[in-house]
């Protein structure tokens, strides 16, 4: 039996993830949005022209996978489905978009609350049919919650991978392997050129820089990203400093709050319950002032500086006080203005920044080992190569080719059929 794939959207492209499979019935797997384009402005996946949907299926909270969900309710009311962390999250991101783009999103309230309405959970490793196609969600290792899309028809089987990660985290025990071969694999191609640091090395790099500013009685800001990030930072810092003051601000606090609901998406809950006690949550003025006078670590939304309080520290660090990043900046934000010109926009202003700034790359993305790991344990017909920057995608499936496989990096737009 034939499988159609339609890519709306993260197809030479990281960013609004967004597909339409076809087999008895038509589903989307994700429905993202891409937050900056090369104008700075969102962008969202290409319409739905005359296509009724039956169901959707979005592999986790991040809006590049789940951002335009809302939009669904525009013009249907299909049920979608997702872990329990997935719908709290996506929950928050949804609101903080309508708080910043306002009537600027082509959806609105009244479709939010239809997108809350029309969820389904579904735990890992449990399987729901559409039609005569059956969908199982596994645990991605990714963000919490976060899960690959195992689908099934008639004989054929076709793995989504979303965003995963197989190396275990301070958060996340990893992906497992995939048992059993696949006869398509749609694989994100992020990475797909390069290995990640070794995890142990790193967090003991990240950790001497810490302890080194705090100890010359500077502050450390993080700028992280609201969905993992923070949360993560928090246990690495941790376990390498009991005692040292740490300051959690932005969208991370209402995160983290969900985090602290889920015990069994966590591998080690009881630790980060006791490491989340130890931390101070910023609720007024006064916490921002102590937390910048020094010997302490902020970790603070946004992780590319666009927005939120993360800005506002820097005005108020002494000159002892380091800024650090964990994530990646798209080219333009202020993240990428630190990091490349020393520079932050403030009100349409350039500011010239002195303070030093160092990037520590923990990303919870599959690194090219894990990638083909992913690809072996598969031994996959198909390959589709999504959610890569164009020249990425196009050299992994490149690569894959002159493995044996059939592999290709589709382009937005395109229709691919899996026998």
């Amino acid at each position: 039996m034939t499988m159609h794939l339609n890519c709306l959207g993260a197809s030479g492209e990281v960013g609004r993830s967004a597909f339409v499979l076809q087999t008895d019935r038509r589903v989307l797997l994700d429905y993202g949005v891409k937050i900056f384009d090369e104008a700075g402005k969102p962008s969202y996946p290409l319409k739905l022209e005359g296509v009724k949907l039956d169901a959707a299926f979005i592999s986790h909270a991040h809006l590049d996978h789940s951002g335009f969900v809302p939009n669904i309710y525009t013009f249907s009311k299909i049920p979608w489905y997702g872990t329990p962390p997935t719908y709290d999250i996506a929950d928050v991101l949804w609101k903080d978009s309508m708080k910043i783009q306002g009537d600027e999103l082509p959806w609105g309230n009244a479709h939010y609350k239809k997108a809350l309405k029309y969820w389904h959970p579904l735990m890992y490793n449990h399987a729901v049919s559409v039609g005569e196609t059956s969908f199982e969600y596994r645990d991605a290792g990714h963000i919490i919650g976060a899960a690959m899309i195992d689908v099934h028809y008639k004989g054929k089987r076709l793995l989504y991978s979303g965003d995963f990660k197989m190396e275990k985290t301070r958060l996340h025990e990893g992906a497992k392997r995939v048992k059993g071969e696949v006869d398509a694999l749609v694989i994100e191609s992020t990475y797909a050129d390069r290995e990640h640091p070794d995890r142990a090395e790193l967090e003991k790099k990240f950790a001497d820089e810490v302890y080194e500013t705090i100890n010359e009685g500077g502050s450390v800001l993080c700028p992280a990203f609201a969905v993992g990030r923070s949360q993560e930072l928090i246990r690495i810092i941790r376990a390498y400093h009991k005692d040292a003051p740490i300051y959690l601000d932005g969208m991370s606090k209402e995160v983290a709050r969900i985090y602290m609901k889920y015990r069994k998406y966590l591998a080690d809950y009881e630790g980060f319950m006791e490491d989340m006690e130890s931390i101070t949550l910023v609720e007024s003025i006064q916490d921002r002032k102590n937390a910048t006078e020094g010997g302490s670590v902020i970790v603070s939304t946004a992780g590319m500086m666009e927005g939120g309080p993360a800005v506002n520290y820097v005005k108020y660090l002494n000159r002892d006080s380091k800024i650090i990043f964990t994530g990646y900046c798209v080219e333009g934000t202020n993240g990428w203005l630190l990091q490349n010109k020393g520079q932050l926009r403030v009100d349409n202003n350039l500011l010239e920044v002195e303070l030093p700034v160092e990037y520590f790359d923990f990303s919870a993305h599959a690194g090219k080992g894990d990638l083909m790991k992913l690809v072996k344990d598969c031994n996959p017909e198909k390959i589709a190569c999504v959610h890569g920057d164009k020249s990425r995608s196009e050299n992994f499936a490149e690569e894959l080719k002159g493995m044996g496989y059939d592999a290709v990096a589709p382009k937005l737009g395109d229709k691919l059929s899996f026998q």
